[in-house]
């Protein structure tokens, strides 16, 4: 039979006037790289008060946000790495798979919108919100509503880039109704 192992404390807690065996990390700083030992009365105390965002402007809360959709890794556009210049070398198109401009949200085709008054944005909102113009802010409203039914995390479980783009072509849609630009 093995005799239990005796946990070894290897460190004190840093809190001042503390000389509890410390267990528990707590981070110094954003990086995450270095950290504080405390026993569990004080680790407990220092997490209620740190503050991840601390001393960061609102444009940098949001940087660091949308860093965070993709697990702070680099990202690229469909279609330009390197797996893709091999696929689509002689593979005739008929569907424009490849052709992610044609693609909307949900995967089905959408025809380009040829010779209209919209920019590029508008029409991308216009297609992932299923609606055409002409159209007003009740209008907008009824079908924002409808597919944030249909995209909230909740049901998508937890996938919120659907809701994400929902919002983005919401907003870009009444920024146009309202301004009249885009």
């Amino acid at each position: 039979m093995r005799k239990k192992q005796e946990k070894k404390i290897l460190h004190t807690c840093e809190f001042p006037g503390c000389n509890e065996p410390a267990e528990y990390r707590a981070p110094k700083d954003r990086s995450l790289r270095s950290h504080y030992w405390f026993c569990l009365k004080h680790v407990q105390e220092y997490n209620k008060k740190w503050d991840f965002l601390a001393g960061l402007t609102p444009e940098q809360i949001e940087a660091q946000l949308q860093n965070d959709v993709t697990w702070q890794r680099p990202t690229w556009k469909l279609g330009t790495g390197a797996s893709h210049k091999v696929v689509h070398g002689n593979v005739k198109d008929s569907f424009h798979f490849f052709d992610e401009t044609q693609l909307g949200m949900s995967g089905h085709y959408n025809p380009p919108i040829t010779e209209t008054p919209f920019s590029r944005k508008i029409q991308d909102a216009l297609s992932f919100m299923q609606m055409t113009p002409p159209f007003d802010l009740a209008a907008l409203k009824k079908q924002y509503k409808k597919l944030a039914k249909q995209y909230h995390p909740d049901v998508t479980q937890n996938d919120a880039t659907l809701f994400q783009r929902l919002t983005q072509s919401y907003t870009a849609l009444v920024a146009y109704l309202e301004k009249g630009e885009e």
